[in-house]
């Protein structure tokens, strides 16, 4: 076989590689391409689902006995307020006024909310003092005070736990989409040198002189 005629039958075998590979790569674009339109479909929202009264309450011992032994010093995470701008609603204020070592508690707990859930967190605190007090009615009053923290301090759990959740998953999310991004651009700068080598072989088969 003379140089000419290997030169072809290379030329020819690595068009055919250059093909098989650049359609692999493609399928490859198009699964990588529905996987980050999924991700970003998929990506779970900011916002956790709200932590109900009855969960709550479903939670802390519901009578005066056993609730005596069911709450203890509660967050020790003291910071600085971080309730400035929001309203509080009457529930909570009384709460807040009356025993005021529930404030830097207060403050603890919203230090592990986001900012902008806030707000709702304030709300859905006051929601479940009202039913508490309102469940503890009967009860003197130190008791239905102690029964009434530990509906807080269980709210604030649950509350902050789901929270985080919530961003841990988002962030999980973020990461695999990204993944998918990054393995998107290489398979398109594959692609594009598959495409290029082809292009480049076949202008060569094109300008090749033929035999006479």
């Amino acid at each position: 076989m003379t140089a000419k005629a290997e030169k072809r039958v290379f030329f020819s075998i690595a068009r055919v590689l250059c093909q098989i590979l650049l359609g692999g790569t493609l399928a490859a674009i198009a699964a990588v391409g529905v996987s980050v339109l999924a991700g970003k479909a998929a990506l779970p929202q900011e916002h956790a689902t709200p932590v109900s009264v009855a969960m709550v309450l479903a939670v802390v011992p519901g009578t005066q006995s056993a609730n005596d032994t069911f709450f203890d010093a509660g967050d020790s995470r003291i910071n600085v307020p971080n309730a400035a701008g929001i309203q509080i609603p009457k529930p909570l204020n009384a709460v807040l006024t009356s025993d005021t070592t529930s404030q830097p508690v207060l403050n603890g707990w919203l230090d592990d909310i986001p900012v902008q859930n806030r707000p709702a967190f304030v709300n859905g605190l006051a929601a479940v003092v009202t039913a508490a007090n309102q469940h503890a009615a009967s009860w003197e009053w130190d008791n239905r005070q102690h029964y009434v923290a530990a509906a807080m301090s269980e709210y604030a759990r649950m509350t902050i736990d789901r929270l985080a959740e919530v961003a841990d998953a988002r962030k999980r999310a973020a990461e695999k989409l990204d993944e998918y991004r990054n393995a998107f651009g290489t398979l398109l700068g594959v692609a594009a040198t598959l495409t290029l080598l082809l292009t480049v072989m076949a202008i060569e088969r094109n300008t090749r002189p033929r035999p006479s």
